[in-house]
């Protein structure tokens, strides 16, 4: 499996966090799981498509498509070689990219063309991260304006050492909660009490691997009451217990994480398990 990660330039960066590569030369690969982390993607499958999970089985994912705020685990196979394109969104600037209502594309792919027209046919035949971002540049300067108050936000709940009270960035932001909260939910996708506990847990797998610390004082650390609190939050966002996730790793769900954010899930093995 190669995957790679690419800036954005120019203008795109003020919408787009980065692109990537993925190419998977397998033709078929067992069950993988992604958790969220607070952000949103559009995919360009130039391969076979992967298969998603839903309630009635295995479903293709559309050839081009957004994929929305997830709040659950997505488990993915591969159905041959595959080759993606991928565009990952700042947690706040899908909406003014694509002029679409974030809140309601929520856990669910999307195709594009059900979204925009033009920018499905603008992206037929792209195939490497260079000509995406001169295509996307000129649709970036058209987006509105910068909203410095959901960066604000937004820079704080990521960088946060523990969860953050909505009601205290609210009063940072000059906001009262309610404004706040219909404010960040309208840009995000999710409220802002859930985008908190998504970075919360992001944050326990570099501070095991930082600390070689078990995953109870990990928990602490990163403003968990206690081990059985990060329990629920790994069945919330993974489906599992710590031990059942790690314990079944993947390469897929290590290259979608955020980079630098969340540790190779095999780097915690030896740190504990609940």
């Amino acid at each position: 499996m190669r995957y790679r990660e690419v800036q954005p330039a120019g203008a795109a960066r003020r919408l787009i966090k980065c692109y990537w590569t993925l190419e998977h030369d397998a033709s078929v690969s067992s069950p993988q799981r992604i958790i969220p982390d607070g952000r949103t993607e559009l995919i360009l499958n130039l391969g076979q498509p992967y298969e998603s999970q839903t309630a009635n089985g295995w479903e293709s994912q559309p050839r081009c498509f957004f994929v929305g705020q997830i709040t659950g685990p997505l488990v993915l196979r591969a159905a041959g070689a595959t080759k993606m394109i991928g565009i990952r969104f700042h947690s706040h600037t899908a909406g003014r990219f694509l002029g679409a209502p974030v809140m309601e594309l929520r856990d669910r792919a999307t195709g594009l063309d059900d979204i925009s027209q033009k920018l499905f046919r603008d992206l037929n035949g792209v195939e490497e991260p260079a000509s995406l971002n001169r295509i996307l540049e000129a649709r970036v300067k058209r987006a509105g304006e910068d909203d410095p108050l959901l960066e604000f936000a937004v820079r704080e709940f990521e960088s946060r050492r523990r969860e953050m009270s909505v009601r205290a960035v609210a009063q940072q932001a000059g906001l009262s909660a309610r404004q706040f909260e219909r404010r960040f939910t309208s840009a995000v996708g999710i409220p802002p009490k859930l985008f908190s506990r998504m970075q919360r847990f992001q944050r326990v797998f570099p501070a095991i691997e930082a600390a070689h610390a078990g995953w109870a004082d990990a928990a602490i650390q990163c403003g968990y009451y206690d081990q059985a609190h990060l329990i629920r939050d790994f069945q919330e966002f993974a489906g599992r217990a710590p031990a059942a996730l790690l314990g079944n790793e993947t390469d897929l769900a290590w290259h979608f994480v955020p980079s630098g954010r969340v540790s190779h899930f095999s780097n915690t093995r030896a740190a504990g398990a609940c």
